[in-house]
């Protein structure tokens, strides 16, 4: 089970993620920018690298995630930064308990390439979003480059419950065939590539 896998590694996906893409720490500034001042549904949150981010600019952030002990570093990192306009719980991204047009904007930074079906989290992220509202999915693009490639293969190899190995012009079809009109806003350099895909609901 992929979730058994995030428990296991909670502690060390930090490190790991910032080590993959240095530019990832500009990335979430980015997109806490990008949802200034609006109602945030952050999806796959994990151990809140992101949210920490999007508390400093939007007006509320409901962040979840399928792993409790992802969730629980994550309390404590919006516990010490004093978070008051955040609400955590276990959601699946795929069947969100959330009601239809509920959020200005939903965030799932290096989720879609992890999911067996990505494009059921994509027809839920448009259910709950707002007409016009903002899908912001910063992917990690293992297939993008020959480097990428190995570095993929070698984290498959260790277990990373890796399911699609994009390339990020891949991205915008994807969002697209969720019912977004899409676009990628460029490609942060990495060993695993960020690509900076964005949607928004007709």
């Amino acid at each position: 089970m992929a979730e058994a896998f995030w428990s296991r590694h909670a502690r060390r996906y930090d490190r790991a993620t910032l080590a993959l893409n240095r530019n990832f720490a500009a990335m979430a500034r980015e997109v806490a920018e990008r949802v200034r001042d609006l109602e945030v549904l952050e999806l796959a949150a994990g151990t809140g690298l992101v949210t920490a981010e999007l508390v400093g600019t939007a007006r509320r952030v409901v962040a979840t995630d399928l792993s409790e002990d992802m969730l629980a570093i994550l309390r404590g990192r919006l516990a010490s930064i004093g978070a008051a306009n955040a609400a955590i719980q276990t959601a699946d991204a795929t069947a969100l308990p959330f009601a239809e047009g509920s959020f200005d904007a939903v965030v799932m930074a290096n989720l879609l390439h992890l999911l067996p079906d990505p494009a059921a989290a994509l027809r839920e992220a448009h259910r709950v979003l707002r007409p016009g509202g903002l899908l912001l999915a910063p992917t990690f693009c293992h297939g993008e480059t020959i480097a990428a490639r190995i570095v993929s293969r070698s984290l498959g190899l260790a277990g990373f419950p890796i399911r699609y190995r994009f390339q990020a012009a891949e991205l915008t079809a994807l969002l697209r065939s969720g019912g977004f009109e899409a676009r990628l806003g460029g490609v942060q350099p990495g060993w695993l590539p960020l690509g900076m895909a964005e949607g928004r609901k007709g």
